[in-house]
């Protein structure tokens, strides 16, 4: 059995648009990413024409999609002002979250659209250092990009 080829985990993170269009930046201090696709579906018992007696299966129509995720690490003074201002937009902002490398044509992937940053928790303990947690939702369609060469 040959050995896949793996991911590491601090290659997992979220990217935001900065001031210049079609430029994403990483935040830092974020240590942990973590992302969630959802599908909701509308369900329907579907009878047995031949014999309604029988138990009726389930069958699922997809509704809608959706793309959510969090992070958390320590709090870097350079990304409290990018936090806060992508907590604070009542509009969404554009996003990549990124599975690899911006720029690894062998293992690059993102998933690209418009998010909402909808919590900003700041925690500090004495003796630690300050940590802060992110959570953010999409804003409609989220594209999946493979940038890997052919």
């Amino acid at each position: 059995m040959a050995k896949p080829k793996t991911y590491s985990g601090s290659l997992v993170a979220i990217y935001l648009e900065g001031a210049v269009a079609g430029q994403f930046t990483r935040p830092c201090g974020l240590t942990q990413h973590s992302v969630s696709f959802t599908k909701n579906m509308n369900e329907v018992d579907v009878p047995d024409c031949d014999d309604p007696d029988l138990p009726a299966w389930i069958e699922r129509e997809v509704s809608s999609l959706d793309f959510s995720g969090n992070g958390s690490g320590v709090l870097a003074v350079g990304a409290v002002d990018t936090w806060w201002e992508a907590f604070e937009s009542k509009e969404s902002i554009p996003a990549r979250v990124y599975i690899g490398k911006p720029d690894d044509v062998q293992n690059g992937r993102y998933w690209a659209g418009n998010i909402h940053v909808s919590s900003f928790e700041v925690t500090g303990n004495k003796g630690e250092k300050a940590q802060v947690s992110i959570a953010f939702a999409s804003d409609g369609e989220m594209t999946f990009h493979n940038i890997t060469a052919p």
